[in-house]
């Protein structure tokens, strides 16, 4: 008797200390009243814990082989005493999440849990928290996720897109984006919108890009690039949306936003991230990413989302190129 106590002891010692693994697939019941996962896609932290491992961050989540298994993911950070997180996949769908902290393990350790998965997150380093065992329960591979901070007064913004080999359909995965709410600019326009018979105006509210992150069918682990000095002079700043000027030469994302005469407010994303050179998994890359979402017209037909070469002139993608081999980029 005193033999099998022992052994159930140690089992219940084992399964506590592996309660971050893959393995625990448990149902768990997520209350979507809780307000920091209703309200975490708008919820804008104040600005005092821009410099804290507290606060809410928003990026990429990913897998390499799954493209339905693709979006934003947004993370309260502690905030309230919470931790919570809500990935918006491309395909609709909404996946929510607790956190747990694993103060045994390590005090900035975080342990998310929901009904579709489980991961990680170390905020140790709170500029660029690290997550790991991402794992959703209908698949055996590991997922990624890639976050930034919002700090001052705005959420870092993020373009989720894929990318395809011309000749060869067997070499994809994803091409996201994300840049520095820290360097957002507004900058006011008037201009005209086809379809409405007067001039319509608002202010673009642009972020220089600082994170690219791409994936590979043929890797489970992205290849990042994280810094703005990693980042080119902006071959298309001179193809910003009608009216609208772009205050820096380095790739930006833009929210275009309508206040006048109709509050429309944020109408269409734009991506202006032209004639760029990356060195992806050692290997020199061209590529430019130039992209306007569609914009909702209120008095007509919605202006259809577009892509432009660098010299302006329309395309049907991005474009990139790397050892040998030619594509493109889409906005999912």
């Amino acid at each position: 008797m005193g033999k099998k106590l022992l052994i159930a002891a140690f089992a219940v010692i084992c399964i506590m200390s592996c309660s971050t693994d893959n393995s625990d697939n448990q149902t768990l019941t997520i209350d979507e009243s809780i307000p920091e996962i209703a309200n975490l896609v708008t919820f804008i932290p104040g600005s005092q814990f821009d410099d804290t491992s507290r606060g809410k961050y928003v990026g990429i989540f990913g897998h390499y082989t799954n493209p339905e298994l693709h979006g934003k993911i947004y993370i309260n950070a502690g905030l309230d005493t919470r931790y919570t997180a809500l990935i918006q996949l491309v395909n609709g769908e909404e996946l929510k999440f607790i956190g747990t902290p694993q103060q045994s393990k390590n005090n900035n350790l975080v342990y998310f849990e929901g009904e579709t998965g489980n991961f990680d997150i170390d905020f140790t380093d709170f500029k660029k928290p690290e997550a790991t065992n991402v794992f959703m329960n209908d698949v055996d591979t590991e997922a990624y996720i890639v976050l930034a901070k919002t700090t001052r007064g705005a959420d870092p913004a993020v373009i989720v897109g894929s990318y395809v080999d011309s000749s060869d359909p067997t070499f994809f995965g994803n091409w996201d984006l994300i840049a520095n709410p820290a360097t957002a600019t507004s900058t006011p326009f008037t201009t005209m919108i086809p379809g409405v018979p007067f001039p319509v105006s608002g202010f673009g509210v642009t972020q220089e890009i600082v994170t690219m992150s791409i994936s590979h069918a043929g890797s489970m682990t992205p290849f990042i690039i994280n810094g703005a000095d990693d980042f080119d002079t902006n071959a298309a700043i001179a193809c910003a949306p009608s009216g609208i000027t772009i205050p820096t030469t380095e790739p930006v994302i833009i929210d275009v936003i309508i206040d006048s005469p109709l509050p429309l407010g944020d109408v269409a994303d734009a991506i202006s991230a032209g004639g760029q050179t990356s060195m992806i998994n050692g290997i020199e890359s061209t590529w430019s990413f130039n992209y306007t979402s569609e914009i909702v017209n209120p008095l007509g037909e919605n202006i259809p989302a577009s892509y432009i070469s660098n010299d302006c002139n329309p395309a049907l993608s991005g474009t990139w190129s790397w050892n040998g081999r030619t594509g493109t980029t889409t906005v999912l």
